[in-house]
């Protein structure tokens, strides 16, 4: 006897008639998924109240800052300039469009508390190409507290000498604290895919931090998340960690 009886033929139609329809629907891919999530964490409307800030550095001012490039010095930030970490001591992203030159060595990154006490005050020498370079808070000072926010400005020192010649950008950061779901989420991932998690919260410097780190696991999703910036051209430009030069600041 045929195990096909005339009966599960129509059932059996059924069932692959609605497999098919369902293999047409659209669906959001991860890196579709992820490139919405960016938009909607780095592009989001500042709110009434929120503290200002400045994400692009403004025009070259003179041959001192002069770039090959027609990119301007930009802070990887959220359009609302209020960042938010679970860290201790975070790690701060930005774009530079030109190297270190016999005139230009050095960018500067301070911090200051909630009160605007100096929490930091770090000269860094700039890298030997244009690219995307990130500043870590240094472990040798007091971490951030949670539920307070940090003031940050970060300038390539132009001209030590006249300040105003300076290119600078700025910010501010609030450290929170991780929910026992996110906690849950990072150890059940590998450590390249713990910038979802991080998104899924809407947990921004890290997003960024985790992914910088694993752009080459994640290339799809990074050029998503520096088109939020309108960087996608400088995709493929190094990454570095900027090291200090000297350091003074509050503890």
């Amino acid at each position: 006897m045929n195990w096909l009886s005339r009966d599960r033929k129509p059932v059996l139609i059924l069932i692959l008639s609605t497999v098919l329809s369902l293999s047409m629907l659209p669906f959001d891919s991860p890196p579709a998924q992820a490139q919405r999530g960016f938009l909607d964490l780095f592009r989001r409307e500042p709110k009434p109240g929120r503290p200002s800030g400045r994400s692009r550095g403004g025009a070259i001012r003179d041959e001192f800052c002069f770039s090959r490039t027609s990119q301007q010095l930009t802070a990887l930030v959220s359009a609302d300039n209020l960042e938010t970490t679970v860290a201790e001591y975070p790690t701060f992203w930005f774009y530079l469009p030109w190297e270190r030159s016999e005139t230009v060595t050095q960018a500067r990154f301070v911090l200051f508390d909630q009160n605007q006490r100096l929490v930091l005050d770090q000269t860094m020498v700039l890298p030997d190409a244009p690219g995307i370079v990130s500043v870590k808070l240094p472990e040798t000072k007091p971490p951030l507290e949670v539920g307070k926010r940090y003031n940050w400005f970060f300038q390539v020192l132009c001209d030590e000498q006249e300040r105003s010649r300076n290119l600078w950008v700025s910010g501010w950061v609030e450290r929170v604290e991780a929910s026992s779901e996110l906690v849950r989420q990072l150890e059940s991932l590998p450590e390249s895919d713990q910038y979802t998690a991080y998104l899924d919260h809407g947990i921004s410097q890290d997003v960024l931090t985790q992914l910088a780190w694993h752009r080459s696991v994640h290339a799809e999703a990074w050029m998503s998340l520096l088109d939020c910036f309108e960087l996608e051209d400088v995709a493929d430009a190094p990454v570095t960690q900027l090291n200090p030069s000297t350091e003074t600041g509050s503890d």
